[in-house]
């Protein structure tokens, strides 16, 4: 009866209900709504919170997704990042949240994250690196124009210094030590980078690159050197970077005694100039100048305005040197010495006549302006000895000489000649053996009209003996063609040469008188008339004018010089002093040069004439004079001494 009832009961109520099935049920619950917040559940993402639904404000940052909008509540502008606070949170009901990136630096503006592209310096750090927007290099250095200037979302931003001149380079800015020469201007100083010193001026070596910067700064170290500078001599320091030695203003090539071996900075080979410069202002005093007579400078250092400085000839090394001569030929001046041994920059002779060259207007102890002329030379030693006896001339495009020899058993006078244009020459000897006596103390050559050579050589020994030879052809002899030896007692002569008037002469220099001898130079066999000259002249030097090159005759007397020319003559002399050699040429001026070596060996010139009278130059030489030459052309003269170690020369000027 239950069950029939029960059954009855479920029945009945069936017969008052409408059937529905699951998915008309669950269709039927969306559209209910639970929460009563007026959103029907399908469209509420939470219908059991009445504070979450699609008509809901979001609130953001609180985990909820108040609006049901589906998005992550902490990436307010939806662009994918949130403040980095945030990182790791999640959102209530919302997929995939909490795993976004953090970084946001502005969570209202989606154009502002990390994913941006900043913008420089429009003031805003769109890209959220929290760096300065006017700082783009990251270096702490803005460009001067946004010095002040703040970036939005950086708080430290606008207090940056100014300077940078490159933003785009962490590298380039006021707080870098630049480097020089690489083309960058690193610590944005405002200067070439080519010009270290900022001083106007660049190295040579990078002129090419330096944008029009002039060169030749030789210590772009130092902004007070450079080719503007005023020089400041004698401090060791190129101020001007003229590349001259700071110890030589002059620019002379020699520098004060005090300052030998100072060495100039950044100045290659400094510190090897000579010294002896009396007046480092003017080149034009300095050893080995020429002196000019008569004006007040010093030009050759030697202490005195009118004394010459004679100086040995660098580069050539003498022994037993002899008797100078001075000859010019076709523009060139040949200093001729006998000697028995020369030593040169690139030869050595022995027993020789020797001479050095110069070109005619490059008359200057330089020898780097002298050439070298050896003549009855030898390149080995010799079983003979050069002395005294020498002479050298030019005779129209040639030039000869003669040299006395002597050897244990013979006494000889070599001749030669040779012509500077063509190289043709000649040699001959004329030779006497077993003589008695000594070598020649003085010898002379005189060339006829005819090309013939003749030769005299005189000793003034007890047994003097007076040599008188001739070459008929000096091309093609070899000996001489005539001699004659002279050996009665009036032929013992110190000094002998050639005269010639109308008639050749021998004049020689006896020890109470001059001597003259005549005889006729056509003979095979000629015979020798002798005539004093009733002077009373104690003669040590005779040298006559024979050739045209010097209308002069000039002898070395006990006290004076005397000489004689056309139409004029000089007697000059100082007390005390005693003339063994001597020689003179007539100036452009009408002035005599005299020159002579005393007794003592002292020597001096003596510049004038008659009328005017002379003035005398002392002439300063390191050692013992033997023998004189002078020589002079229109500017300039010089003046030869030798001693038996030393042929030394000097220039005067006129």
């Amino acid at each position: 009866m239950r069950r029939t009832i029960a059954i009855g009961a479920w029945l009945s109520l069936l017969a008052g209900c409408t059937w529905i099935d699951d998915a008309q049920r669950e269709a039927r619950r969306g559209q209910v709504d639970d929460d009563g917040d007026g959103v029907i559940a399908a469209e509420d993402c939470d219908d059991a919170n009445p504070s979450v639904s699609t008509a809901e404000p979001e609130i953001w940052y609180d985990g909820i997704d108040s609006d049901c909008a589906g998005d992550d509540d902490y990436d307010q502008d939806h662009d994918g990042y949130v403040p980095a606070e945030f990182v790791g949170l999640t959102t209530l009901k919302v997929k995939g949240s909490g795993t976004l990136k953090g970084g946001d630096c502005d969570d209202e503006v989606p154009e502002v994250s990390p994913a941006a592209k900043d913008i420089p310096y429009d003031g805003v750090d769109s890209s959220c690196g929290g760096g300065d927007d006017y700082d783009q290099d990251g270096d702490g250095y803005v460009p001067d124009e946004y010095v002040g200037l703040a970036t939005k979302y950086v708080g430290t931003s606008g207090l940056l210094q100014g300077g940078d001149c490159d933003d785009g380079n962490s590298a380039v800015n006021p707080a870098v030590v630049d480097s020089a020469y690489d083309g960058l201007d690193a610590d944005c100083g405002g200067n070439n980078d080519y010009d270290a010193d900022a001083d106007g001026y660049v190295p040579d070596e990078w002129y090419a690159v330096a944008g029009g910067i002039p060169g030749g700064d030789c210590n772009d170290a130092d902004a007070s050197v450079n080719p503007a500078a005023v020089e400041t001599y004698y401090n060791g320091v190129d101020d001007a970077c003229n590349g001259a030695d700071d110890y030589d203003q002059d620019g002379d090539g020699f520098v004060r005694s005090g300052d030998v071996g100072q060495v100039t900075e950044g100045v290659a080979n400094t510190g090897l100039l000579p010294g002896g410069d009396c007046d480092d202002t003017n080149p034009d005093a300095r050893p080995y100048a020429n002196e000019t007579y008569g004006d007040a400078i010093d030009g050759d250092c030697d202490g005195g305005r009118d004394s010459l400085q004679l100086n040995a000839v660098e580069g050539f090394v003498f022994t037993d040197a002899h008797t100078p001569v001075f000859v010019e030929l076709d523009g060139q001046i040949y200093l001729s010495v006998a000697a028995g041994d020369v030593l040169t920059p690139t030869s050595h002779w022995y027993a020789s006549g020797f001479a050095m060259v110069w070109e005619a207007g490059l008359v200057a102890n330089d020898a780097s302006l002298v050439s070298e002329f050896a003549w009855a030379k030898s390149a080995n030693p010799t079983n003979f000895e050069v002395g005294g006896a020498h002479a050298f001339r030019a005779v129209d495009d040639t030039l000869y000489g003669v040299i006395g020899r002597v050897g244990s058993h013979f006494r000889a006078l070599a001749f030669e000649s040779y012509a500077p244009a063509t190289s043709e020459s000649g040699q001959a000897t004329a030779q006497s053996n077993y003589v008695a006596d000594d070598a020649f103390d003085d010898a002379d050559v005189f060339v006829d009209a005819s090309g013939r050579v003749h030769g005299v050589g005189c000793d003034g020994g007890t047994n003097g003996v007076l040599t008188y030879a001739r070459v008929n052809d000096l091309a093609t002899s070899t000996a001489a063609d005539v001699q004659v030896n002279e050996s009665e007692g009036v032929a013992s002569a110190v000094a002998c040469a050639f005269a010639y008037d109308t008639d050749l002469e021998i004049v020689a220099a006896r020890s109470n008188d001059l001597y003259s001898y005549t005889f006729d130079d056509q003979s095979v066999a000629p015979t020798f008339t002798g005539t004093a000259s009733g002077a009373g002249w104690v003669a040590a030097d005779v040298d006559e004018s024979v050739d045209g090159s010097s209308p002069l005759e000039v002898y070395a007397l006990a006290t004076q010089v005397y000489v004689s020319g056309t139409g004029i003559s000089a007697l000059v002399g100082q007390m005390g002093d005693v003339p063994l050699s001597a020689d003179a040429v007539l100036l452009p001026d009408g002035n005599y040069l005299i020159g002579w070596v005393n007794d003592d060996g002292t020597a001096r010139l003596a510049i004038g004439n008659d009328a005017s009278g002379f003035a005398y130059v002392s002439l300063s030489f390191d050692d013992v004079a033997t023998g004189i030459a002078v020589w002079a052309d229109e500017d300039n003269g010089m003046v030869a001494l030798v001693s038996d170690a030393q042929v030394a020369v000097g220039v005067y000027d006129w």
